[in-house]
């Protein structure tokens, strides 16, 4: 299946490095705003989506890039193409907040979906961690 690449920007209000990273480049950050359970260990990724009593969904990834407060990268074990998710962190000169920037890979026609799970993930991480 051919995939289009996708690129999202969303501008933090976060000054700290620090916190911004936590976000990114741990299971408890992830947890708060990408899915209901985020599990590492090594390089292995567990995410899991909705309760065990109900609808339930878990997607198990390989971390194949972390470059500490910059970006982490991972591949769906489940997927047998190039495709990745990307999630970097850059911060601005002029404000010293930082902007997230996405990058994941969707078939197109999952494409509107995918951009409001993103739409969705932004809102989350907003509401639970007030950046």
């Amino acid at each position: 299946m051919n995939k289009k690449k996708i690129e999202i920007e969303h501008t933090l209000n976060s000054t700290s490095r620090n916190i911004v990273w936590q976000l990114i480049g741990t299971a408890e950050g992830l947890n708060r705003w990408i899915a209901d359970d985020v599990k590492m260990n090594g390089k292995h990724i567990e995410f899991a989506w909705g309760d065990d009593w109900r609808h339930h969904e878990t997607r198990q990834a390989t971390l194949t890039f972390c470059e500490r407060y910059e970006r982490v990268r991972w591949q769906w074990d489940d997927e047998d193409d190039e495709s990745f998710v990307e999630i970097r962190m850059e911060r601005s000169s002029l404000s010293g907040q930082y902007t997230l920037h996405v990058t994941d890979f969707v078939s197109t026609d999952d494409l509107e979906w995918l951009q409001d799970t993103w739409s969705h993930n932004f809102e989350r991480l907003r509401r639970t961690s007030g950046v």
